[in-house]
């Protein structure tokens, strides 16, 4: 083998062996809400490839992270104890479902003792010398062998046989380098590197078994990690003179930091019931492994989905998981919109394509389109697999440019055989065979995370069902009312205007009639209130100016309303904001209607500000069809009032419901605008903290507002 075919297979894979003790002690730790960010470090530090596992996630570009990430606290911190979790879950997880031991637990065990002392040494060194970020020396030690954990873990047959044959370290080190063409220090340097570690730690453990003449003109680092290994051997008391030369530390001090080191490793392996040197028990070993494997069924990235209260929550956590199990940085997400018969595109935040994905949509009538596919078949599409005949559609080629991958994996997000949408992983063959190899489990994030969306959109669909079905019981009993009132009502006026004209045009009584008439036509009034409530007249739809229609209904508002009550008026228009094909007079009697609200709450006077937006990331491009779907524009009336109560919150767009305390206002002014917003296919929300203000949002689609 190659050098360069062997780093080309370390990249490809995301597996090295762990200890089961640790994996099991840190999710327990992580469950605990007691566990502070020190004790996970503690318990981080005592496994190599966990600790390899955090450093290579937190190493990715992907991340992002604002400065380089040197220690194991620091990686703590940035990922928190859900991606810890996650990762220790997932990693153990895996290697229980899919692989057998590459190697006896015993000589899992050695290496580990052997890196953990190693650490411990290199870090209480490079404190007695006051070197800064001595967790970085920690690390080294820790890390320098992972290499080897790599090989036994890709090469697990060709690596026994270098164990059987190899008696010391010298030996195996020469084997390596005949078998793979690499040895451990090499891999171990290209590993840190990789994680974009600090260079002069790669090195130091690139350097780890050169001659201690070679070590004597080597930097700090490289002095440090070579008399760590060093010491970390049995025999260290008895060869401290050898590496004298190499360090300012006395030789007292370096005999008491070897037997403080080993008594913390004893301590530690104790603690996580690690027999060293000795097979363990294989019952207790089953019996571990089930524990883990249960945890790992009910923790980790499941769990987490869970808890999920929101769309976005839930396809971040879904990514994050797919990142930590299948070492996959980017997944693409197209769910389904029934009512548009399309597929529109989501991803994280973070990610660099964010706003073209957003701004993407697929039509179900795409018949060549992997997606389209996926989603149809209820069934895994890879387009590594597609034959040579078989050419991808226009917008799969698009979406493979956007991951810079070299194909794409669809998973489709259902539940109870409907689907939700469908999961678009970046891959090449590796990564591929890796999911094709993990069906079950990608099975179960793929119903898990359309179990999630699901329940997220009928919880938001039941709360708007049983708002429409109430506001839709108040309608029919308005009709009921109005028909019954108009009837005496009109009565009533016929009499009063033939009285009227039965008496002398100067008799005292025709001033009571003139304001009897004048009460009636009130009550008339009223009743045009309760029917625009009832069911908003749309007149038609027609090309709208809506910065124009902003500014005029405020100026309007200005003299007659705003002023007389010492409110200060202000408009942020929006200059991209496109024509829309809405209801002129719907649209005026929504603004109306709010800015009066804000005004009548303010009686001493204060601040509305009226703010139009165009939401360019709503527009979709249908990019197989070259069509384009509008967006949205977003209006918001925002004050400085007193603001709404919470109890009020909940039905503030119900008839009869009024926010100015102590009020005679009939209520219908907020139930008329959410009935003409719904009817324009629009939405409007309510945000307000009480003694802060008020903002009302109206979002309305550009064109195609009236519902068909």
């Amino acid at each position: 083998m190659s050098e360069k075919y062997i780093f080309k297979k370390i990249k490809q894979s995301n597996m090295f062996p762990q200890l089961p003790h640790v994996m099991l002690r840190l999710i327990k730790a992580c469950n605990s809400e007691k566990t502070s960010i020190e004790e996970l470090t503690e318990i981080i530090s005592t496994d190599p490839s966990l600790t390899s596992r955090l450093m290579q996630i937190l190493g990715s570009k992907y991340m992002n992270l604002p400065k380089t990430v040197n220690n194991i606290k620091t990686a703590v911190v940035y990922l928190g104890k859900d991606t810890i979790r996650n990762i220790a879950v997932s990693t153990s997880a895996m290697r229980f479902f899919n692989f057998s031991n590459s190697a006896p637990e015993s000589v899992i065990g050695k290496i580990w003792y052997h890196s953990y002392k190693c650490g411990v040494i290199a870090k209480k060194i490079a404190e007695e010398n006051n070197f800064p970020n001595p967790d970085e020396f920690f690390l080294a030690g820790l890390l320098h062998d992972i290499g080897r954990l790599v090989l036994l873990q890709n090469f697990p047959e060709d690596y026994k046989a270098i164990l059987q044959t190899s008696s010391n370290e010298k030996q195996t080190i020469s084997a390596e380098m005949e078998m793979f063409g690499a040895d451990t220090p090499q891999i171990s340097a290209w590993l840190f590197s990789q994680w974009n570690l600090n260079p002069l730690i790669s090195d130091a453990v690139f350097f780890i078994n050169e001659s201690i003449q070679q070590i004597e003109g080597a930097l700090s680092h490289v002095k440090v990690v070579f008399i760590s290994n060093f010491l970390a051997r049995h025999d260290a008391l008895e060869k401290i003179p050898e590496i004298i030369s190499l360090t300012d530390v006395p030789p007292t001090r370096l005999e008491q930091i070897v037997i403080e080191a080993e008594k913390q490793v004893q301590e530690m392996a104790k603690r996580l019931d690690i027999k060293l040197g000795e097979a363990q028990d294989t019952f207790y070993e089953d019996s571990l492994k089930t524990e883990i494997k249960n945890l790992s069924l009910f923790y980790g990235t499941l769990q987490n989905l869970m808890h999920a209260r929101d769309i976005d929550t839930v396809l971040d956590i879904v990514h994050n998981g797919f990142k930590i199990v299948f070492n996959i940085p980017r997944v693409f997400y197209f769910l389904l919109d029934e009512k548009k018969n399309i597929l529109t595109g989501f991803c994280s935040s973070y990610d660099k394509s964010y706003k073209i994905i957003k701004s993407i949509a697929l039509p179900l009538s795409n018949q060549t389109s992997l997606l389209i596919k996926c989603l149809k078949e209820l069934k895994v599409q890879n387009s590594l697999k597609t034959k040579d005949s078989e050419k991808l559609a226009i917008s799969d080629t698009q979406i493979i440019r956007l991951l810079k991958s070299k194909g794409i994996y669809c998973i489709p997000i259902y539940s109870s055989e409907k689907a939700s949408g469908v999961m678009v992983l970046g891959v090449d063959e590796t990564g591929a065979k890796n999911l094709e190899d993990n069906k079950g489990l990608v099975k179960l994030f793929s119903k898990q995370t359309g179990v999630c969306i699901q329940g997220v959109r009928f919880y938001k669909e039941y709360a708007i069902d049983i708002h429409e079905k109430k506001m839709e019981a108040y309608s029919t009993l308005t009709d009921k009312v109005i028909h019954e009132i108009n009837n005496p009502i009109s009565i009533i006026k016929n009499y009063i205007e033939t009285l009227g004209l039965k008496l002398p045009d100067k008799h005292p009584a025709q001033d009571e009639l003139l304001f009897i008439g004048e009460e009636m036509n009130r009550v008339a009034g009223l009743l045009d209130q309760l029917r625009s409530f009832s069911r908003p007249k749309i007149d038609g739809i027609e090309s709208v100016d809506i910065n124009r229609v902003c500014q005029s209904i405020l100026e309007l508002l200005k003299k007659s309303i705003l002023l007389p009550r010492q409110i200060e008026a202000s408009i942020n228009i929006d200059p991209d904001i496109p024509e829309a094909k809405t209801d002129l007079n719907g649209l005026k009697q929504v603004l109306i209607n709010l800015i009066k609200n804000s005004a009548e709450a303010m009686d001493k006077g204060g601040k509305i500000t009226l703010t139009t937006r165009f939401l360019s990331e709503s527009q979709k491009i249908l990019i197989d069809e070259k069509k384009q779907i509008p967006g949205n524009i977003e209006l918001i009336i925002s004050d400085n009032g007193p603001g709404i109560d919470e109890n009020l919150k909940e039905t503030l767009f119900e008839p009869y419901t009024t926010t100015k305390i102590g009020s005679s206002n009939s209520g219908l002014g907020l139930s008329i605008v959410h009935s003409i917003v719904k009817e324009l296919n629009g939405q409007i929300r309510c945000e307000s903290n009480r003694g802060k203000g008020t903002s009302f949002i109206v979002t309305l689609p550009v064109s195609s507002l009236k519902k068909e």
